[in-house]
């Protein structure tokens, strides 16, 4: 019985397989030297460009577009249209009153105001006009300012992450020593709760055999 007990449970220790010793061998013997030593000038570098971090502009989640921008384009478009036509609007006055006094119509009756009324309604429905065009290029230059600064936020969080993701990238790596050590760990406590696991079986197995040959050998003796 003790003969097959020992076969049974390997003379008190089951054994591991062939190739759970090469593999705890391997794991054992790897080499992790040029690894480790990589990721430690990585990390080191890693490390160096997070402190730069500190330096960059802050993440912008909106933006705030000023009012300056639409304000100087209406402000300016408005200036060229009066600009270019308060000369022609100089000579056609004066060119007005030549013609109305050549006419006989003296300043200040009613021909001559309504003439000179004509003439003023004409002009400021240009300058209305002028005033449409500044509103308009004012907005465009608000739109075009907002889209700039969208951009330029963009751009400065796009910058932001692809450095963040150089870092992390930095940080990756193959397997160092401590992934080793946890792979080894990881093989050997699979290897010995086997064990564990066989021997419990192994007794079950010889408490139930012994209960059997008690029963017959009971059987027998009646």
């Amino acid at each position: 019985m003790s003969k097959s007990v020992g076969r049974l449970l390997g003379s008190g220790n089951v054994g591991t397989y062939g190739y759970e010793n090469n593999y705890v061998d391997y794991l054992r013997n790897y080499n992790t030297a040029n690894v480790d030593n990589t990721l430690n000038n990585m990390t080191s570098t890693a490390y160096n460009l997070s402190g730069n971090l500190n330096n960059m502009p802050n993440y912008q989640f909106s933006v705030d577009n000023s009012d300056a921008a639409r304000q100087r384009m209406e402000n300016a478009v408005y200036q060229s249209y009066v600009d270019r036509l308060t000369p022609q609007y100089e000579q056609q006055t004066s060119a007005l009153a030549t013609q109305l006094a050549n006419q006989g119509i003296p300043v200040g009756s009613e021909a001559y105001n309504r003439a000179m009324q004509t003439l003023q309604n004409s002009q400021n429905s240009a300058l209305n006009q002028a005033a449409y065009q500044s509103v308009q290029a004012g907005q465009n230059a608000y739109s075009q300012n907002l889209a700039d600064n969208i951009n330029a936020a963009q751009f400065n969080n796009t910058a932001q992450q692809n450095y963040v993701n150089l870092i992390q990238s930095l940080l990756d790596g193959s397997v160092s020593g401590y992934d080793n050590m946890s792979n080894l760990y990881n093989a050997q406590n699979g290897i010995q709760n086997r064990q564990t696991a066989a021997q419990e079986s192994g007794w079950n197995h010889l408490f139930k055999t012994g209960d059997m040959i008690s029963k017959f050998t009971n059987k027998k003796i009646l």
